[in-house]
């Protein structure tokens, strides 16, 4: 399905809805596989402005958890908000003042594409910090182990870390000539 509008062809309303086609979702931690099909309902409908775009997008994501690495399903459920407004060079007054609001596009074609705003929906939906549990204990910060799984786990690389290499190794020698006298 094509998310191309030509809004010129819209009297009053037109409603899109199908499945968009995207590979992963691609975020500041990677690109993140889709677990499921993209289902996006949006309706374009003209105004006294320009057009309002209004709809949701319904997915999920496989994306790591941020402490342990474990893969999580995150589900999306996303709202697409916009207004699209002809650009008019001559009433500059009227542009400024539709640019305070939020979600103002400006477009001097009348076919838009739509899939920003769905791609956009998506992406605002997803936790800044994905966690697999909220409890989640992460990994061991000295050789990698899953605290979740090994909650008691005693590590006997920290000491190795902490002495051999640690930028104040030279500093923990010291101490310990120090304290030996």
């Amino acid at each position: 399905m094509s998310w191309k509008v030509d809004l010129s062809s819209i009297k009053k309303r037109r409603i899109l809805e199908g499945i968009f086609k995207l590979d992963c979702l691609d975020l500041e931690a990677g690109c993140m596989p889709f677990l499921e099909d993209i289902k996006v309902k949006v309706v374009v409908a003209k105004a006294r402005e320009g057009f309002v775009i209004g709809g949701y997008v319904r997915t999920a994501i496989q994306h790591p958890c941020t402490r342990c690495l474990t893969p999580v399903r995150v589900e999306i459920n996303g709202t697409i908000e916009a207004i699209y407004v002809k650009r008019i060079h001559e009433n500059v007054e009227r542009e400024i003042h539709l640019e305070n609001l939020r979600n103002v596009i400006y477009y001097t074609s009348p076919v838009v594409d739509l899939s920003d705003r769905i791609i956009e929906a998506m992406v605002v939906e997803v936790p800044q910090k994905v966690l697999c549990k909220p409890d989640c204990k992460g990994l061991c910060p000295y050789c990698g182990v899953n605290l979740n799984e090994h909650p008691d786990h005693v590590c006997d690389r920290e000491k190795e870390f902490l002495v051999g290499s640690n930028k104040f190794a030279a500093l923990a020698q010291i101490k310990k000539k120090l304290e030996e006298g």
